[in-house]
């Protein structure tokens, strides 16, 4: 991946220049959002720089075998603590996102200390925030692959060591669906390469993304599918949805729903599948789509949402029954609009 000079040369200016460095990501944070922030977080220890991470919410304990997890700040339980460290920080690190609405409250707070050096590095659409430095690669299959050619062009390799690498490859391997989408340039293949190179394990990392479930989480899984999926009669189309009474009956935790708009998707002949569900501060809806249908377009034209062709979400303040209508309504339409183009 070919960086503009410009960009790794004020990436490194600020980083050789300033000591204290907090590290920022998305609400319910993922693989990529941990593993881009842990890794660049370690990277820069590893060079004698200060740096912390903080997470807007809590993250999902089934990631806390990842080096640095138990690092963690979040700002909702340790406002004021985290309040006191990004004060200090002589630079704020906004990380796979691009709208300060994907961190609630700390948003505010990252607005508030805007005369300081901001980078961003992420690779979502349409970005809604103008650093200093703005790493924004669409095109890249997860922001751990922009951090790692990011400090490669930065001549900073040698800060990459094992549990840096490790966690860039849970933030590629989770973003991408174990390399299944978002992931069809040599590059990246090139990247994972290299990272295999400097010693990650492989199958251990592969075992604790994919083979570290609860009983609790199964079975919630067990009861959306064969309660919950319905596909849309004549339409290579399905969808779920999870209302509140429902995640209370399985003490649903946070992450535990993690993966299952994937799910739809194995049908042989459903080309795009959502996920709609209720949470306490709104209704999550996600998205996943095979091939060309571009369900960021669909989410971006029906609820203000974003993301990838293939991957994508938004937010909806509103009941859940509403989502759900607005979503089948417009779905199907969409559908045939799309169809046609693609038959011209």
């Amino acid at each position: 991946m070919l960086l503009p000079q410009a960009d790794i040369d004020n990436f490194v200016k600020i980083i050789n220049n300033n000591q204290s460095f907090v590290l920022t990501c998305h609400t319910n944070p993922d693989g990529d959002a941990l593993g881009s922030t842990l890794a660049l977080c370690k990277a820069l220890n590893n060079i004698g720089k200060s740096a912390t991470v903080i997470t807007p919410d809590l993250a999902p304990s089934f990631y806390s075998w990842m080096p640095g997890f138990k690092t963690l700040h979040t700002y909702e339980r340790e406002t004021e603590d985290c309040d006191k460290l990004i004060d200090a920080a002589d630079a704020i690190l906004i990380m796979d996102y691009n709208d300060l609405k994907r961190v609630k409250t700390l948003g505010e707070k990252i607005t508030s200390v805007a005369h300081k050096h901001l980078i961003m590095i992420d690779h979502h659409l349409d970005p809604l925030i103008d650093p200093e430095v703005k790493f924004s690669y669409p095109e890249a299959s997860a922001t751990c692959e922009l951090v790692y050619n990011i400090l490669k062009a930065a001549q900073l390799t040698n800060a990459i060591d094992v549990e840096v690498a490790q966690n860039i490859y849970t933030g590629i391997i989770t973003d991408t669906g174990g390399l299944s989408y978002n992931s069809s340039t040599p590059d990246l293949y090139l990247t994972v390469a290299e990272l295999l190179r400097i010693g990650i394990d492989k199958p251990a990392i592969h075992e604790k993304i994919f083979n570290n479930k609860t009983i609790r989480r199964l079975k919630l899984l067990g009861y959306t599918l064969s309660h919950k999926l319905h596909r849309i009669e004549k339409y290579p189309l399905a969808i779920m949805t999870l209302n509140a009474k429902e995640l209370e009956q399985y003490n649903y935790n946070t992450g535990d729903t993690e993966g299952f708009v994937n799910y739809p998707l194995q049908v042989k002949d459903v080309i795009a599948t959502a996920f709609i569900m209720e949470r306490p501060d709104g209704v999550k809806i996600s998205m996943r789509s095979k091939g060309e249908f571009p369900v960021n377009d669909f989410l971006a034209q029906q609820f203000n949402g974003g993301g990838h062709k293939n991957a994508a979400g938004a937010n909806f303040n509103g009941p859940l029954e509403e989502a759900v209508e607005r979503y089948t309504q417009n779905i199907v339409p969409y559908y045939a609009k799309w169809l046609k183009a693609q038959t011209k």
